[in-house]
């Protein structure tokens, strides 16, 4: 971590989780740390049993954390999830491990590693929280040799079920002894755990609920572990599943008040909800849109070296219960295919979970699967959903580049099993977790694997395909034919079709610049036609006046024909000429007959027409004018170019427009 955290950031939060089997003292641990009871509910306070998840949190300040780590000169605050141990709370135990950056491991010293403990680290192992705090409690009640038996058994199975032991602590809970020593442990294996990195700050919120109440006077509030982002009070958030649109009236994190959160923080959130339907744990508090899924594609496989005999039996098709952030939800394996065993023999698949209630997951998301009566598989989300222009083949072929963490070599292949050929970035999300999609498109392009036109990306084949393609299908186009319909065939609309109808007009219009420039094709109004040799072999003293005359349009809004010829010392026929061969190629047009103006400028100036109309339902002069930045005059030039062309309609004293811009509609 860097020694000037101090400049970056006030206060580091973290979210550690308890494990280990009932009774072997959890809670008592954490009230004995933070001074808070984390049993909230009567029934877990009369049966000293906790139920349900608890939560209590430790703010170390600067100079405490500088003991241990004298570099670090920053706050820390670590928010406690006490999770229950007996087996019949299980489902409650799922829904606190998720979001968090390390586990407390309980064992007691007289007693050792029980069922639950195995239980408890298996579902660590499987949602992939893998730096375990051993705490060794009841020292006070264990016998040296018990005590040396427990961290053996326990370092054991950590060890079993692929869990990275960071530290061991001995403590009593009743006496205090190990407890300095353990918050100094504590403080090492956080700051260890490194700084969020600033992706996931800045990411959009996103929280998982754990719990939902009402108050009286103040409305629904939720509560849960802000994994990514910030929340702020006033924000418009939405909770999904559910599209539920939501306000945030206030914000608390251990019963104080804040005006704002960042990721890692305990929160509870008062809301104030657009419509009435219910919340419910198992929901997500989300920044922007997201899809429910029902399909996944996982890693499926059982925490450990060796799997159960006959897993797949016991998996395949029988009901099954999904545990994934605080969701918990029915579903069935579809099918499963082998993935080569791992260094230490380990054996893990691909599988399809069909699920019967959707939920919200991102690529790389761990999950549990509990099957039959005591079974525990889980594993890692690949995809989100499964495309209906992919094979199952191929499918599989691309998990198995995500198992292996090539995630490039995995996008390539989901483009190249497109269709068409071409995806906007949005659809790499199902494959791709929203932290690392950007990244790993950013650096396919840098090494031209992939390209862009407009908000599509696309392999360079494919770019040169639809640009080959534009240019036959215009040739084709301007052929002579009988047909009625040959006046519109070579449209653009007519022509985008013909190329790609899945490509919409800004893309188009791209691969449409791309052919006029390297001279292939020309657009007259609304047509595209092929560059006739005629045309493109004008005479050297035109073509060489046209680029003059371009050059200097470049420079302007509009201009008269005549002032063209003052500055490019020629007379004004030859001027003329060169804006009909500009013309031809679509790159000027003439405006109200003795003006001229470049298509780039034409085209905004039509998208400032779009926008005052928007904006005022007519189009004065004045304000056109002041939009393009130019003169009355050319300004009134251009209203009558677009007049001419039924783009605008003169109404009284203003116009309104009939045609919006291409890339509005």
């Amino acid at each position: 971590m860097s020694t000037d955290l101090k400049n970056r950031i006030d206060t580091l939060y973290f979210t550690v989780s308890t494990a280990g089997h009932v009774d072997h003292g959890k809670t008592s641990l954490l009230r004995g740390l933070t001074g808070t009871d984390p049993d909230r509910l009567k029934e877990e306070k009369a049966r000293q049993m906790t139920t349900d998840l608890g939560f209590a949190h430790l703010r170390l300040s600067a100079e405490t954390v500088k003991k241990s780590r004298p570099q670090v000169d920053t706050d820390i605050v670590v928010s406690f999830v006490d999770v229950p141990g007996h087996g019949k709370f299980l489902k409650n135990m799922l829904a606190g491990v998720g979001g968090l950056d390390m586990a407390l491991l309980v064992v007691a010293a007289d007693e050792g590693p029980m069922p639950q403990t195995e239980q408890h680290a298996k579902i660590l192992s499987a949602l992939g929280i893998s730096r375990v705090l051993l705490v060794i409690t009841k020292c006070d009640m264990a016998s040296p040799a018990q005590l040396s038996d427990a961290i053996a058994g326990s370092k054991e199975l950590l060890q079993r079920v692929d869990l990275t032991l960071v530290d061991v602590a001995e403590v009593s809970n009743v006496t205090k002894d190990g407890f300095p020593a353990l918050i100094e442990k504590l403080v090492n294996a956080l700051v260890d755990a490194g700084e969020r990195e600033s992706a996931r700050l800045n990411a959009p919120p996103f929280l998982p609920i754990d719990r939902v109440f009402s108050i009286v006077g103040y409305g629904v509030v939720v509560t849960g572990t802000l994994v990514k982002g910030a929340i702020a009070q006033g924000d418009n958030l939405l909770i999904e599943p559910g599209n539920i649109k939501a306000r945030v009236r206030g914000l608390e994190t251990f019963n104080t008040s804040v005006a704002s959160a960042t990721a890692g923080q305990r929160l509870a959130i008062n809301f104030s909800l657009k419509e009435g339907k219910a919340l419910a744990r198992g929901q997500v508090v989300v920044g922007e849109q997201c899809s429910p899924t029902s399909t996944l594609i996982v890693e499926l496989g059982q925490p450990g070296v060796k799997l159960e005999d006959n897993f797949q039996q016991h998996v395949l098709g029988q009901p099954a219960r999904i545990y994934h952030g605080t969701a918990e939800c029915q579903g069935a394996v579809r099918w499963m295919e082998d993935l080569p065993a791992d260094a230490n023999g380990k054996k893990s698949f691909i599988a399809q979970i069909t699920l019967f209630d959707p939920l919200i997951a991102e690529p790389g998301d761990r999950f549990v699967l509990r099957y039959g009566d005591e079974g525990l598989a889980g594993g890692r989300i690949l995809i989100t959903a499964r495309p209906r222009w992919i094979t199952r083949e191929r499918l599989v072929s691309l998990a198995k580049l995500l198992a292996a963490n090539d995630k490039k070599s995995a996008a390539l292949e989901f483009l190249k099993a497109n269709p068409q050929g071409l995806l906007p970035d949005s659809a790499f999300a199902l494959l791709l977790p929203p932290l690392s999609l950007p990244v790993v498109i950013s650096e396919l392009i840098g090494a031209e694997k992939l390209t862009r036109v407009s908000s599509f990306v696309l392999s360079p084949e494919t770019r040169k395909n639809l640009f080959d393609r534009l240019v036959v299908e215009v040739e084709k186009a301007a052929q002579p034919t009988n047909d009625s319909s040959s006046d519109v065939r070579n449209t653009q609309e007519a022509l985008r079709n013909k190329v790609l109808a899945g490509l919409d007009r800004t893309a188009f219009q791209e691969i449409v610049k791309d052919a006029i420039e390297k001279k292939l094709i020309i657009r007259q109004a609304e047509k595209l036609l092929p560059a006739k040799v005629e045309l493109l072999q004008a005479p050297d003293d035109v073509r060489l006046l046209s680029e003059k005359v371009l050059s200097i349009l470049k420079e302007h809004v509009c201009l008269e024909v005549e002032e063209l010829a003052k500055q490019t010392g020629s007379d004004k026929k030859k001027v003329q000429a060169a804006l009909q061969l500009l013309s031809k190629e679509g790159t000027a047009s003439v405006v109200a007959h003795d003006f001229a103006s470049t298509t780039e400028s034409i085209d905004a100036a039509h998208k400032q027409l779009s926008k005052i109309f928007r904006e005022k339902k007519d189009i004065a002069p004045g304000d056109f004018r002041e939009a393009v930045g130019t003169s009355r005059k050319y300004a009134m030039a251009l209203l009558a170019y677009f007049d001419d062309r039924a783009i605008t309609r003169r109404m009284n004293n203003g116009r309104v427009l009939l045609k919006y811009p291409k890339d509005e509609l």
